[in-house]
């Protein structure tokens, strides 16, 4: 699965200093699922006021995060 978020400087280097993100799943389904962020590339726009992660994302296993 692929994930792009976009922002300043800064929370884009938040966003890559945290590789492994958590999502809440649904009421019923697993809670939280972990993912790592690989592939990573980021961008800025001509005026180099925004910029652009673009990343895979690859769910980890119970295991690994623990």
């Amino acid at each position: 699965m692929k994930v792009c978020f976009y922002g300043t400087d800064e929370e884009i280097t938040r966003v890559c200093e945290r590789p492994i993100l958590a999502l809440l799943g649904p009421r019923h389904a697993q809670p939280v699922l972990a993912f790592e962020l690989v592939n990573v590339r980021v961008t800025a726009d001509p005026y180099q006021t925004m910029f652009r992660l673009v990343a895979d994302l690859s769910e980890m296993e119970r295991g690994e995060r623990d």
